[in-house]
C-alpha cells in the first residue's frame, strides 16, 4: 500500500512537472486592440478572432488573451456592469464559446481578462445587478456616493493604498469612474471567485490577466488564484520600474506572473536613442524585469493601453512603429527569458515581412525550447551592438541586434533568421527540418525617375550571404521593362534548400540601388513598400513628368515635449540630397501660426524635382520625425498626414502684442525693492523690450509688487521665464509666466526661493488689471459645471467657491489613471479654468473631481472627450 501510494506521488509531481514546463515555454497572444469591437455590420470582433484560429495556431501559439467578456458601461468592457451577461460590444455569448471552443479544438489556452478593482451600477452608480450585490461591497472612500441623490451605506473599510511600494510615483489605488470593490470582505471575495470559476468551468477559460491590480492587495491574487487553478495567470500592474513590478509578483506569493513593463521601456528607449547599452543592467543581466524575475515576466512591445490607438501613457510611450524596430523588438523577446507575448495589431496590420518574422523567430524559439528561466549570457551591449545567449532546454540560440558586426563563438551554429540589424542563430538540440519548396514567384519594381533604365535584380540567400543557386552576381539579373510603364519585372525560381525567409533582393542599376530586402511571393516594389497587387502606373500608360515647379505648403503640430525652433527639412529621394533652393540640415525655420500649436512652411519646388520624390523631415535641432514623404499640401500630427486641418489650427490672430501683469509677494527678508527679470527661454535671451539683468524695478501696492510687460508677437506664454529678486542676493528660481500671475514664496532650493503662482490675487491684493474673482452670472456658491460637454478640442471648467482655499481639480480615464490640472489657492468667488486637448488623452469617457482644502465642492462631473 505505501509503495502504491509514493508511485502515485511520483505520477502527480511527474504530471506537475509537465505542466510546468509547458507554461514557461508557452508564448502568448493578445487577440484585441483598444477599439476592435467597432466591427462592420454584421460581424463581431468574436468572429474575427474564431476566423484568424487556423492563422494564429500556425504561428506557433500556445495562449490567447480575450478582452472582458461581461457586459459594460464602456464598449471595451473594463466598466464591468452585469458579470453574467456575456453579451457584449466584442459579441453575443453563443459566438464567445464558439470562439472558446475553436482554439480549444487545436490546443490553444484562453486567458480571460480579470476587472475585479471596480463594477459600475446598472440603473445607477451603486445599485448592482446580475448579481445583485449590497453597497456594502463599494469602499468606505469611494466617489460613489456623490453620484446619487439617495443616502447609501458603503463598507466600513476604505480602498487599499499600494503606496511606492507597488507604485514609483506612490499614486493611490482608487478608481474613478467605477465604484471601488472592497477586497477585504470576505463576501466580496466569494462572489469574484464564485464568478471565476463560471469563466473557467462553464465557458471554458483556462487562466487570467488581472486589470489594475494595484487598486487591492496583492494576496488576494493568490486567493483567486488558489480557488480556481488557473493554467497560466499575469497581472498588468502598469509601472515602469521593475522593482515595483518585482514587489508584486513577490506580494501574490510568486502564485501570477507580471507583464514586464520595464523591459518594453528599456528596448523602446534603446532603439529611440540608438544606444544598445540600456539593455544591459550594472550587474550584467538584462534590464527588465527579466534581469531580476524572470520566470515571473511576460515580455510584450505593446498591448491594448499602450499602443497607437489608445496611448494611454502618451504617444513617446507606443513602442517605435515601422517593419524594422518591430522585427528588432520581437528578436529580443522571442529569444530572451519571459514568457514573450504578441500583440494583434503587430501580427495582422503591420505587413507580411513582421508576421512572417514572428512567425521564424517562435519556430526557432521552440526548436531550442527557450523556457521564462533560461539563463542568458550577455557577450555586447554598447551603442550599436548588442549580442547574447540564450540556453533553452533543446540547445542554445545566439542573437545579436545593432549595425555592429558579431558572430558566435566556436562552431555548430546555424543562421536561423536575419534583417536589417538583428540575426538569430541556434546551436545544438534537433536540427530544424529542410526549408520548404518556394514556389516560383514574381518580382516587380518601380524605376525612380533618376535611375538608368538598365535596372538589375540581385538575389542572395541570409542565411549564408551568397546568391542564390542559379542567379547571377553582382550587380545580378536583368529585368524586364513592362511596356509603356516605369516598371521592371523579373521571375525568380528558388532552388530547393532555400528557405523563404532567407530570400533577400536588391534591386540596382549598377549605381544607385535598394536597401536588402525581404520577398518570397509575388510583390511590387514601389519608393520602400511592397505590395501585393500592382499599386499604380502598370497598365501600360506612361507615368507623367515631374510636375512643373510650384508651391507646396506643410504644417507640422509640434509635441508638447519639443521647443518652438521647428525646422523643415527637404530632401529629393531619388538624388538622397538637399532639395535645390532649401537650407541643408537642420533645414528651414517654420512660421507659428499664431495661438496654435501648429507651424508652417511653404516650399517653392524647382522645377525637374518629382513631388513623388520629396521627402520631409520636421525637427527643433534635437528631436525630429521620419522620413516623410508628401508632394501637395499637408498637415502633420503625430504620424499622420491629412489634406485639411485636423484640430486646433484656428488661425485666430491675437493683437500684434499682449501685456502681462506678474505680482510678487513681498516678505520681509526681501525689503520693499523687488525687480522682475523677464527673458525669452527659446532664446535664452533677455525678453524684447523688457531691461537687462536684474530686471525691471517693480511698483508696491501693499504687501504685493507688481510689473507689466508686453508679449512680442510671435512669442509664446510658454516661453517667458520670470526671475524675482531683489538685487542683494535674494533671487527665485528660474520661474515661467506669460499671463497675470500671482507668485507667493513657499520654499527654497539651492538658496534660491521656490513657491507657487495663482492665476488670481490670494490675499490682500489691489491690482491694475482688476480682480479676476469678481462677480460674473455665476450665483450659486460652491458650484461645478463645464461647457461645451462633449469636449472636441477646448471646454471651460466653471467652479464656484464660497470661501478661500487650496482648490485641486483632476481628471480620471476609465483606466483609473488620473491626472491633476490645476491644483492652488483660490478666493471665494467664481473661477474658470480653461481645458485643452492635452488634458484629456483619446476619445472616452472621463471623469472631473473638484476639492476644495480636500473636500469635495460637488458631484464628479462624467466628461464625453470626442
Amino acid at each position: 500500500m505505501k509503495q502504491t501510494l509514493k508511485n502515485f506521488q511520483l505520477v502527480l509531481l511527474f504530471i506537475f512537472s509537465l505542466n510546468v514546463l509547458a507554461q514557461d515555454e508557452d508564448v502568448l497572444f493578445q487577440a484585441f486592440d483598444w477599439n476592435v469591437q467597432n466591427q462592420p455590420a454584421g460581424q463581431t470582433w468574436f468572429d474575427v478572432v474564431t476566423q484568424n484560429s487556423n492563422e494564429i495556431n500556425s504561428a506557433g501559439i500556445d495562449m490567447i488573451w480575450l478582452p472582458p467578456v461581461s457586459d459594460s458601461g464602456a464598449p471595451q468592457g473594463y466598466l464591468p456592469r452585469e458579470l453574467y451577461n456575456f453579451n457584449s460590444a466584442y459579441g453575443s455569448e453563443v459566438q464567445l464559446r464558439n470562439l472558446i471552443n475553436t482554439y480549444h479544438n487545436l490546443g490553444i489556452k484562453i486567458i480571460g481578462d480579470i476587472v475585479i478593482n471596480h463594477r459600475v451600477g446598472t440603473n445607477d452608480a451603486v445599485t448592482f445587478t446580475n448579481p445583485a450585490w449590497p453597497t456594502t461591497f463599494i469602499t468606505a472612500d469611494d466617489e460613489g456616493r456623490n453620484f446619487v441623490n439617495f443616502p447609501v451605506e458603503f463598507s466600513i473599510n476604505g480602498d487599499y493604498f499600494p503606496g511606492t511600494a507597488l507604485k514609483a510615483d506612490g499614486s493611490n489605488g482608487t478608481y474613478g469612474p467605477a465604484r471601488d470593490l472592497d477586497h477585504f470582505n470576505p463576501a466580496v471575495r466569494q462572489e469574484i471567485k464564485n464568478w471565476m470559476n463560471f469563466l473557467k468551468n462553464d465557458l471554458g477559460f483556462d487562466g487570467w490577466r488581472y486589470d489594475f491590480v494595484h487598486g487591492y492587495d496583492p494576496i488576494f491574487n493568490k486567493e483567486y488564484n488558489d480557488a480556481t487553478n488557473p493554467y497560466f495567470a499575469v497581472g498588468e500592474l502598469l509601472e515602469s520600474s521593475r522593482v515595483q513590478t518585482n514587489n508584486w509578483v513577490n506580494f501574490t506569493q510568486q502564485s501570477s506572473s507580471a507583464f514586464d513593463f520595464n523591459t518594453k521601456v528599456t528596448l523602446q528607449n534603446a532603439f529611440r536613442d540608438n544606444n544598445l547599452s540600456y539593455l544591459r543592467d550594472g550587474g550584467g543581466n538584462p534590464s527588465g524585469m527579466i534581469g531580476i524575475n524572470p520566470t515571473k515576466s511576460v515580455t510584450f512591445l505593446d498591448n491594448h493601453d499602450t499602443g497607437a490607438a489608445q496611448q494611454c501613457c502618451g504617444p513617446g510611450y507606443v513602442f517605435p512603429g515601422g517593419e524594422t524596430n518591430l522585427r528588432k523588438g520581437y528578436a529580443y523577446i522571442l529569444t530572451h527569458p519571459g514568457n514573450p507575448m504578441i500583440f494583434w495589431t503587430h501580427y495582422f496590420d503591420a505587413g507580411t515581412g513582421v508576421r512572417n518574422a514572428i512567425k521564424d523567430m517562435i519556430a526557432i524559439r521552440k526548436d531550442a525550447r527557450i523556457f521564462a528561466g533560461s539563463s542568458i549570457n550577455i557577450a555586447e551591449a554598447r551603442n550599436d551592438l548588442y549580442a547574447a545567449y540564450i540556453d533553452g532546454r533543446n540547445g542554445t540560440i545566439a542573437m545579436k541586434l545593432g549595425s555592429g558586426n558579431w558572430a558566435p563563438n566556436g562552431s555548430g551554429w546555424v543562421l536561423r533568421t536575419s534583417g536589417t540589424d538583428y540575426a538569430i542563430w541556434t546551436q545544438g538540440g534537433t536540427p530544424p527540418p529542410p526549408p520548404a519548396q518556394v514556389d516560383l514567384f514574381t518580382v516587380n519594381f518601380k524605376k525612380p525617375n533618376s535611375w538608368n533604365s538598365n535596372v538589375n535584380v540581385y538575389l542572395f540567400d541570409a542565411s549564408t550571404n551568397a546568391i542564390i543557386p542559379g542567379t547571377t552576381g553582382w550587380p545580378g539579373q536583368s529585368m524586364t521593362n513592362i511596356s509603356g510603364t516605369p516598371w521592371y519585372s523579373f521571375q525568380v525560381n528558388p532552388p530547393a534548400g532555400v528557405a523563404a525567409q532567407n530570400i533577400r533582393v536588391i534591386f540596382n542599376d549598377g549605381t544607385n540601388q535598394t536597401d536588402d530586402l525581404s520577398r518570397s511571393t509575388v510583390g511590387w516594389y514601389d519608393n520602400g513598400t511592397w505590395s501585393n497587387d500592382c499599386p499604380s502606373d502598370c497598365t501600360g500608360t506612361p507615368p507623367p513628368p515631374p510636375p512643373p515647379s510650384g508651391n507646396l505648403t506643410v504644417q507640422f503640430k509640434k509635441p508638447n515635449s519639443w521647443s518652438s525652433n521647428i525646422n523643415v527639412y527637404f530632401f529629393d529621394a531619388s538624388t538622397n540630397s538637399t532639395i535645390p533652393g532649401t537650407s541643408g540640415w537642420p533645414g528651414a525655420t517654420t512660421t507659428n501660426i499664431s495661438g496654435t500649436p501648429w507651424y508652417k512652411y511653404t516650399l517653392n519646388v524647382p522645377s525637374g524635382t518629382s513631388s513623388n520624390n520629396i521627402r520631409i523631415i520636421f525637427n527643433d535641432g534635437n528631436n525630429q520625425t521620419d522620413d516623410l514623404a508628401r508632394g501637395t499640401d499637408g498637415w502633420y500630427d503625430n504620424g499622420t498626414w491629412t489634406s485639411n486641418c485636423p484640430s486646433d489650427c484656428n488661425s485666430t490672430s491675437p493683437p500684434s502684442s499682449t501685456t502681462a501683469t506678474i505680482n510678487f509677494l513681498r516678505t520681509s527678508s526681501w525689503g520693499n525693492t523687488v525687480n522682475a527679470y523677464v527673458y525669452n527661454k527659446a532664446t535664452n535671451s533677455t525678453l524684447s523690450g523688457t531691461p537687462g539683468w536684474p530686471g525691471q524695478q517693480m511698483s508696491n501696492t501693499g504687501d504685493w509688487s507688481n510689473y507689466t510687460f508686453t508679449v512680442p508677437n510671435g512669442v509664446s506664454t510658454n516661453d517667458i521665464g520670470v526671475v524675482f529678486n531683489n538685487g542683494n542676493g535674494q533671487q527665485t528660481v528660474d520661474l515661467t509666466r506669460g499671463t497675470d500671475g500671482w507668485f507667493r514664496i513657499t520654499g527654497s532650493s539651492s538658496g534660491k526661493s521656490t513657491g507657487v503662482w495663482s492665476a488670481t490675487c490670494p490675499t490682500n491684493c489691489v491690482s491694475s488689471r482688476g480682480s479676476v474673482n469678481a462677480t460674473s452670472e455665476l450665483s450659486i456658491l460652491d458650484n461645478v459645471s463645464i461647457a461645451p460637454n462633449p469636449i472636441k478640442n477646448r471646454s471651460n471648467l466653471y467652479i464656484s467657491t464660497s470661501t478661500r482655499g487650496i482648490l485641486k481639480v483632476s481628471i480620471s480615464n476609465i483606466l483609473g489613471q488620473t491626472r491633476v490640472i490645476f491644483n492652488g489657492e483660490k478666493g471665494s468667488g467664481h473661477h474658470k479654468i480653461e481645458l485643452s486637448n492635452s488634458d484629456f488623452g483619446a476619445k472616452g469617457i472621463y471623469i472631473i473631481n473638484s476639492t476644495l482644502n480636500e473636500v469635495p465642492i460637488a458631484k464628479p462631473i462624467k466628461v464625453i472627450k470626442q
